[in-house]
């Protein structure tokens, strides 16, 4: 065994290798530029010299050989191979393999120059985001093309920094490409300052989404809370009510044929004036009090300041183009991001709205002429609230309009980001569209389970890791990186961070802040500014 050789291959496939490792050569033989220093770790990288050539893995297994006291038993996955000079010098690494280990091949620590090849970045866009483990300089490169060309998803616990990644991503391809249009829409109201004047934020106050855009589907989200049968006939009755009311509002230079779902706007009162027109042709007061019911559902809805943003007869005469143009950031006057902050629209209608907005922006891809297309990247911060495993009929409309967007988008230039505490549950056809997937910590075992199913086949071995990882922590697998990694991602400048910080009970609880003029301004803004 040469000087630098820690073991040596006892056995291989076609996917890995089982190596007996020298147990006094980790400790003692240390390469020069050993990137471990001497320490084998699950997720440390090897290199097998193959009859000239190398060929590198991944550590993923380690036993004690119950035969040998002073050996090791390793188990290794391939990644790639390593293409050299006529000097024998590595010049780049290509993933897959080849020529493959025999018995008794010499195993090496991979240094950090060759760790630096294999994680060097092609030519093409990309952004640097933290450093490859267990290297402590070669930097983690992600191609920003192949991310939001195949879809991605943020996955990760409570507080392992999932907010945070995706402003470091935003902010680092946003400052290569200031002329992007990104929509984020963010429940809590999370980042809203992280992005400074790179984005325009969009809340209850000076949104005005009109109630006249919304599809049918949307329309019975909103205002019909029946469920099964009586939700069917419902919405036959809306549908004929809503096609009405476009229709005397269709002006001569609209050809062509208009439905329920057509945008086109409409006269609340004209909607409410169909109902009960509608009401006093049945001969039956019980079917008309279905009618009545409706009529005053709606209404309420109207008159509930709490949804002046959306339901507002003054909208009736709202552009869709201007909406479009506003939320789209087209042109993005040096704002790319536009940040739709729903922490203050009211719960009964999140659904609708996100599933509205959605639609609208795919809508706006499909019919956009594609030689003029702008591509869109649309953030979906707490993923599992609108795209569910287990369906339900509070979540159709905005899940059937993710969905779609997950299947079609990348078609018109739309890219899906998910962000999810809980990749289990999570829909399934949402998340096996991902062309990559980020996973920070993940502390629940049905979600570590859902994200090696997920996750491709290379990086299912260090996915091991992911109850273990650290803040910050991560591991990336798919088309958007080279080859999978565990990266320690770079902090974030404090000004940038998104506002998702735990509350401080031990320092907050040392004083007593709250009072009864707090109390006073509480209830204040609670009646006055929902």
């Amino acid at each position: 065994m040469d000087d630098d050789a820690i073991g040596r291959v006892a056995g291989t496939d076609g996917t890995k290798a089982v190596c007996f490792v020298e147990i006094d050569r980790l400790s003692r033989r240390r390469s020069a530029e050993a990137t471990q220093s001497g320490n084998a770790s699950i997720g440390a990288f090897v290199r097998v010299s193959v009859a000239g050539a190398s060929v590198f893995c991944v550590l993923v297994e380690l036993a004690r050989d119950p035969d040998n006291e002073g050996r090791t038993i390793a188990e290794l996955e391939y990644v790639g191979e390593g293409i050299h000079d006529r000097e024998g010098r590595l010049t780049r690494f290509r993933r897959g393999v080849t020529s493959f280990p025999q018995p008794g091949d010499p195993l090496h620590f991979a240094t950090e120059g060759e760790l630096a090849i294999m994680f060097a970045p092609p030519d093409a866009p990309h952004i640097q985001i933290g450093t490859v483990y267990p290297t402590r300089q070669v930097r983690a490169p992600v191609l920003f093309d192949m991310l939001m060309g195949r879809h991605f998803a943020v996955v990760g616990s409570s507080g392992a920094g999932k907010s945070t990644t995706v402003t470091l991503m935003l902010d680092r391809i946003v400052s290569q490409a200031n002329h992007g249009h990104v929509v984020i829409f963010d429940p809590h109201g999370e980042y809203a300052h992280a992005f400074g004047d790179a984005a325009q934020v969009w809340d209850v106050s000076n949104l005005q989404l009109p109630y006249w855009a919304l599809n049918l589907d949307e329309h019975c989200d909103a205002f019909i809370a029946n469920t099964g049968e009586e939700r069917t006939v419902d919405a036959n009755i809306m549908a004929k009510v809503l096609l009405r009311a476009r229709q005397r509002n269709i002006h001569a230079e609209m050809p062509g044929r208009i439905t329920a779902d057509t945008p086109v706007s409409y006269q609340f009162k004209d909607l409410t004036d169909a109902l009960e027109e509608e009401a006093g042709r049945l001969e039956k007061l019980a079917d008309a009090h279905r009618y009545t019911h409706l009529r005053l559902t709606i209404e309420q809805f109207f008159h509930d300041r709490r949804f002046n943003f959306i339901f507002n007869a003054d909208l009736a005469s709202a552009s869709l183009q201007e909406l479009l143009g506003q939320i789209l950031r087209i042109p993005n006057n040096g704002k790319p991001i536009s940040i739709v902050d729903l922490a203050g629209v009211p719960t009964e209608i999140v659904n609708v709205v996100v599933a509205t907005l959605a639609r609208l922006i795919l809508d706006y891809a499909i019919w956009a002429p594609r030689e003029s297309r702008a591509p869109i990247l649309l953030v979906c911060e707490e993923a599992h609230r609108y795209l569910p495993r287990k369906k339900s009929e509070a979540t159709r409309s905005v899940e059937k309009q993710l969905e779609r967007i997950a299947r079609e988008g990348r078609k018109y230039g739309v890219c899906l980001g998910m962000v999810s505490q809980r990749p289990s549950e999570l829909s399934e056809t949402a998340l096996s569209q991902c062309g990559t997937i980020m996973s920070l910590r993940l502390n629940n075992q049905s979600d570590q389970a859902d994200l090696v199913a997920a996750l491709t086949e290379g990086a299912r071995s260090i996915a091991g890791t992911v109850g273990a990882l650290r803040n910050r922590e991560c591991i990336v697998s798919g088309e958007g990186v080279p080859i999978p990694m565990r990266v320690l991602i770079d902090e974030l400048e404090a000004h940038k961070r998104p506002a998702s910080d735990d509350a401080v009970f031990s320092e907050s609880w040392s004083h007593d802040h709250a009072d009864a003029a707090l109390l006073k301004e509480t209830v204040r803004r609670w009646r006055t500014e929902r």
